[in-house]
């Protein structure tokens, strides 16, 4: 059975957080993270803890510089590591553990864990001009622009002139030089995938998209034209400049591949002429920039595929029923949290797990995720939240609570936090 590790980094972050405590999550690269789910090592200053997800020996390992065995966080992170089938180890050391230290511990294993993580790609080599990484029977090629300095980290990944896809004797130019797609395309032709298919035609316009949605996003800081008016289709560049990347990440996966890939067919949005003028009156200037133009449909499309998406949560949420949140909601007793927001975001976090829509579900962890950080919602997040505890309370009391009574009751409840 597999583990689940960013379920249970995530378990650990919000335990962590619920006692007030300040933590610093780390990737298996050694980078500092701020999504939890994404992390490995947590590290508290005070009091001194460390923990460590181990996915190679199924193992959560609990370091404390003091002897916290009677804290109640011991039996907690013990507790979760027990119900998601892991091994729980708790050692006390009689010395400061210090995130730079984990940082350097990370760095010694960086080859190895790299290697895990670009599941069969081989190390860039090759000569002063030319790198190349090797998949199977695919071949990324890359041509330099200057001579390639083997002392300098990371040197084949940059003054990158073009790139090729080579398989056999077929060598296929990408229109784009972006390192990321050129790995999401060499394990597409690796999986019977063809440079000209459906497939490969997603990908390569999902790195113009990116290149278009970069350039935008760094005029429209540059020149300072954002405003209130437009300031919504900014963000939304910005949060698909995200998503872009990280499904080139999952298609380069060899277990995320297939899942991600089946995704990408991509509703066709028709844009009309007037939908065009009136977004490019939200960006006027005294001089209109091609990088504003050049991605106005763009923007309009992921308008109406945010408002397809919120109109997909609230119909989830309606048919919720939340079923499971009592005994999920238990645990918090047994935490003292240091902040209104930190139960909070505990709270959207377990509604989370109450929910058996996973789109909802993955919606909620996010929300909760933006609580606990601190992070301000928007007034759909903080309607759906409403929302959501709404449809729990009525689905789970005995006598019924007039809908509009529970709902000034969680509106006065949800004005407590500084979350709008």
């Amino acid at each position: 059975m597999s583990i689940n590790i960013p379920v249970i980094a995530e378990k650990t972050f919000n335990i962590l957080k619920g006692f007030g405590f300040g933590v610093d999550s780390f990737s298996a690269d050694g980078k500092q993270v701020i999504d939890p789910t994404e992390a490995t090592r947590f590290v508290v200053s005070e009091p001194n803890i460390l923990v460590r997800l181990d996915p190679s020996t199924t193992t959560m390992v609990l370091n404390t510089s003091e002897d916290l065995s009677e804290h109640k966080v011991r039996t907690m992170l013990k507790d979760v590591a027990q119900d998601y089938l892991m091994k729980f180890d708790y050692k006390i050391f009689g010395k400061k553990i210090k995130a730079v230290g984990e940082k350097q511990d990370i760095a010694k294993q960086a080859e190895k864990d790299m290697a895990d993580i670009k599941e069969g790609f081989d190390t860039m080599s090759g000569s002063s001009k030319t790198s190349y990484q090797s998949l199977d029977n695919v071949k990324i090629v890359v041509k330099h622009k200057k001579a390639v300095n083997e002392e300098v980290r990371g040197s084949r990944s940059r003054n990158i002139h073009s790139i090729f896809i080579q398989r056999g004797d077929e060598r296929f130019k990408l229109p784009e030089n972006n390192l990321a797609m050129a790995r999401a395309m060499a394990r597409h032709v690796q999986k019977g995938g063809e440079v000209f298919d459906e497939g490969a035609t997603s990908i390569i316009e999902m790195a113009q998209d990116l290149k278009k949605l970069r350039e935008f996003v760094n005029y429209v800081r540059t020149a300072k034209i954002m405003n209130e008016d437009n300031a919504e289709y900014v963000q939304l560049a910005v949060e698909n400049i995200e998503n872009i990347k990280n499904t080139f990440k999952k298609l380069s996966g060899a277990k995320t591949y297939e899942t991600t890939i089946e995704n990408l067919s991509a509703t066709a949005v028709e844009l009309s002429e007037d939908d065009d003028i009136e977004l490019r009156d939200k960006f006027t200037v005294s001089h209109f920039d091609d990088k504003v133009g050049n991605v106005l449909g763009q923007l309009k499309s992921l308008s109406l595929k945010k408002n397809a998406f919120e109109s997909y949560i609230t119909k989830a949420v309606a048919k919720e029923s939340f079923a499971n949140l009592k005994n999920l909601l238990q645990e918090a007793d047994l935490v003292d949290f240091a902040t209104a927001e930190a139960r909070l975001g505990h709270q959207v976090n377990q509604l989370s797990y109450a929910a058996n829509d996973t789109k909802l579900s993955e919606y909620l962890q996010g929300v909760s995720r933006k609580i606990t950080s601190g992070g301000q919602l928007n007034q759909f997040e903080y309607g759906t939240i409403k929302s959501c505890l709404l449809g729990a309370t009525n689905n789970t009391t005995t006598v019924p609570t007039p809908a509009v009574d529970a709902g000034t009751m969680y509106e006065n409840f949800l004005e407590q936090y500084d979350i709008l």
